[in-house]
């Protein structure tokens, strides 16, 4: 009877470890060339509240949270405001069942003019004073896109091409929000 059970649980353990090796877990990104509707389901929000949460810092102003908005910062994201990048921000419409994703540059003043930004072989022109939900969405969408290919992107300013987000450390830290972000809202897994 013990000899029974203990060749079961190595078949079964054997078996996960077969197929783990022959079929495993690839990041997809889900109807990315959808509109987004920017809705979060009650599940990913859980996830996020219970594992993620401990990654950000949560800003709720009184005129915000009365609109039923909180914004959600990254820790470990780089707060120099001499040098020239950005972060992004995620902002959750809890109300509404929705999230944003937002970039916020370091220093106003540096991103007074529209910037060129170079990402593997795609560019874009980013003006974030005129800038909505959708073109913030879609420049994120990008740039985690490129970021699953490893391709790091620059701001082009004058002669000088600097990294977007500053250093390679923000960078990674920009990549986790951009990741969480995407899988509150369920367009990747």
């Amino acid at each position: 009877m013990g000899k029974n059970i203990n060749r079961i649980a190595l078949a079964i353990i054997t078996a996960a470890l077969l197929l783990s090796i022959l079929w495993p877990y690839e990041p997809k990104l889900i109807d990315w060339s959808k509109t987004p509707t920017y809705q979060v389901l009650e599940s990913d929000e859980i996830y996020f509240n219970n594992t993620r949460i401990v990654q950000y810092r949560t800003d709720e102003s009184p005129e915000l949270t009365q609109q039923g908005f909180k914004t959600h910062r990254s820790t470990r994201a780089l707060r120099d405001t001499t040098l020239t990048y950005l972060n992004f921000v995620i902002i959750n419409n809890w109300r509404n069942d929705q999230a944003y994703i937002v970039a916020e540059p370091s220093n106003r003043r540096f991103f007074r003019d529209p910037m060129v930004v170079i990402t593997g072989t795609k560019t874009f022109n980013i003006d974030l004073d005129h800038m909505d939900f959708e073109e913030h969405y879609e420049l994120a969408a990008s740039l985690f896109e490129s970021s699953l290919g490893y391709t790091r992107p620059f701001i082009i300013q004058g002669g000088d091409s600097l990294l977007l987000y500053g250093t390679q450390v923000n960078e990674k830290v920009n990549a986790a929000v951009l990741k969480d972000y995407f899988r509150l809202i369920g367009r990747f897994q």
